[in-house]
């Protein structure tokens, strides 16, 4: 039974260190802008320059 318990207890670890593991490294991509922008970051910046009109 100890070992059973034991052996529950490093899979939740580990399912917990690997999933807030990917969450960090994540958050650092995103803080260090490695991520390319989403579609509506592109139609604001396109908005803002005036390359993209909405009454077309």
């Amino acid at each position: 039974m100890r070992t059973f318990v034991s052996a529950l207890s490093f899979l939740a670890g580990l399912g917990v260190g690997l999933i807030g593991g990917a969450a960090l490294l994540a958050y650092a991509y995103q803080a260090a802008g490695l991520y390319p922008p989403d579609d509506a970051t592109i139609k604001f910046i396109a908005r803002e320059r005036g390359w993209l009109r909405d009454d077309v």
